[in-house]
């Protein structure tokens, strides 16, 4: 009886440690060492690191946490909820453990980023997706020897860039989207010649684009929307010859779009949006083949649409709206199945082939001319064809439907829009509300008494759902924050109440769509 203990005993520790070792990367999988530590200095970062952020999950941090599962391995079915603390326990002949990877996400972690990550020497991945972190990013992460993985999105980080994280050579991911950073982008970021991805969008970065980063030879995505960054799209864009994804949408930057950019032959996905300085014709895109998303929104392009934009088999979405394009596009049928954006323009002709789109048409606001509609038609027959005030000649009915302009009877010092979103007429704080029962949809229009329209042409590009665009008559640009301001106001409200009662849970930003089309826009 004693033996049979004695050998259970002996193949109980074999099988336990055969799984810690799995979890831990341990180089001998017979586990010749029965402990394998964490260096006592480590142990006192990982409490400080888990003290900053307010980790509250993490079970006590000693010396053999490595074989702890539960300390280290947490996720949800969904993957956006994780964490996850990996190590590395192959150092001194399988005996000395070290972090390798800290990824903790969506907890709505409310600390600060900790500077005793740069403590962590093996540290490859740090990950704090999605959760509520605030202050400065500690230059000291600039000593990771190794990091190639450093992801901060959707969080409420403050201050620049630190100089010291172009010392990261390692470096192949810099995700710091949705955050408030700020100043401008550091030129030792060009040192960074291993980097992937360098995703920026959603801050508050001024000044030009370093020179520096045209070193960046292995980007395959370039990310910087929403952000007041100037100066001239810079030629050195031309060397990112791998790169998949470039977005400037929404910068203050200038025209013209590089004519180089035609050399990114491996692009999936090309959005730049308002720009100002100079126009151009569009850039020569025919040998982007993989193209699936071409978003060159109010970027001052003028001349046709070549012929070749039409016959791109890999193309899904194209946005070329609030340019001045012209030419006639009727001979374009090959962009019946392609979701298409061209208000705002000179274009001309009898585009047919968008009264058949299997996707969202949107050719509003051009000079077409002698386009007759099916005999049993009405002006928004049409559930994915919007051709609201596109100038049309037609003798219809539906007059107001294909003129310049609605028939707005306001006048032009009416400054104010009040909409009650999803109900009826009410009064609040002395101000009608007009009400407003639309289900909207997918290029769906609705006229209300001669005084404000409603439009719906404009997706999310990943999850195409719509947005609403609003018009009113009278109503000059510097009337845009008033119309935004005065929108849903008591939608507004209840969310702000919610919010301040604690009833709304952490941001859920880390794959969120970019609004396409034309938006708010006012006559």
């Amino acid at each position: 009886m004693a033996l049979w203990s004695s050998l259970l005993s002996k193949t109980s520790s074999v099988l336990v440690f055969g799984f810690v070792a799995l979890n831990c990367f341990v180089g001998d999988r017979f586990g010749s060492h029965a402990q394998r530590l964490l260096p006592v200095d480590e142990v006192q970062t990982l409490q400080n690191i888990s003290d900053k952020l307010n980790i509250s999950n993490w079970a006590t941090i000693d010396q053999t946490s490595c074989d702890k599962a539960e300390w280290w391995n947490y996720t949800t079915a969904d993957n956006k909820t994780q964490s996850i603390v990996q190590c590395n326990c192959t150092f001194e002949n399988d005996s000395v453990c070290h972090v390798t990877n800290i990824r903790v996400k969506g907890f709505n972690l409310n600390g600060v980023l900790p500077e005793e990550l740069g403590d962590l020497p093996e540290l490859v991945e740090i990950d704090l997706t999605r959760n509520y972190i605030n202050g400065a990013i500690p230059p000291r992460l600039g000593q990771l020897p190794k990091l190639k993985i450093l992801s901060l999105i959707v969080n409420r980080l403050t201050g620049p860039i630190p100089p010291e994280i172009g010392n990261i050579t390692t470096l192949e991911e810099l995700v710091l989207e949705d955050n408030l950073l700020g100043g401008s982008l550091p030129p030792d970021l060009g040192k960074l010649t291993s980097l992937r991805r360098l995703v920026l969008s959603s801050n508050n970065f001024t000044g030009k684009i370093p020179e520096t980063l045209g070193n960046l030879k292995s980007l395959t995505q370039f990310s910087i929307d929403g952000s007041e960054l100037s100066g001239k799209i810079p030629e050195f864009i031309g060397n990112w010859t791998n790169i998949t994804t470039l977005d400037l949408q929404g910068t203050s930057m200038e025209g013209p779009i590089p004519s180089n950019i035609s050399q990114l032959t491996s692009l999936e996905s090309l959005r730049i949006s308002d720009l100002s300085g100079s126009s151009s014709t569009l850039p020569n895109l025919q040998a982007m083949k993989k193209l699936s998303n071409l978003i060159l929104r109010n970027c001052l392009i003028t001349g046709s649409i070549p012929d070749y934009i039409a016959d791109m088999s890999s193309l899904n979405i194209l946005d070329l709206s609030i340019n001045r394009l012209t030419g006639n596009i009727s001979i374009f049928k090959n962009l019946r199945s392609v979701t298409v954006f061209l208000s705002n323009n000179l274009l001309t002709g009898e585009p047919t082939w968008a009264l058949s789109t299997s996707k969202q048409a949107d050719l509003s606001y051009n000079n077409f001319s002698n386009f007759r509609r099916p005999a049993s038609g009405g002006c928004q027959q049409q559930e994915t064809l919007n051709l609201v005030s596109s100038y049309l000649s037609n003798n219809n009915t539906d007059d107001w439907c294909f003129t310049k302009g609605l028939p707005c009877t306001q006048n032009p010092e009416h400054r104010s829009l009040f909409v009650n979103c999803g109900g009826g007429s009410v009064t609040f704080n002395h101000d009608k509300y007009d009400e407003d029962l639309t289900a909207g949809g997918p290029a769906s229009f609705f006229f209300s008494q001669g005084e404000w329209g409603y439009s719906s042409t404009g997706i999310y590009l990943e999850n195409n759902t719509v947005t609403p665009y609003l018009k009113k008559g009278g109503l000059s640009v510097g009337a845009i924050i008033g119309i935004v301001a005065a929108s849903c106001v008591l939608a507004a409200l209840f969310l702000l109440l919610l919010r301040t009662k604690g009833y709304l849970g952490g941001k859920d930003l880390e794959n969120k769509g970019r609004t396409e089309g034309t938006g708010i826009s006012l006559v």
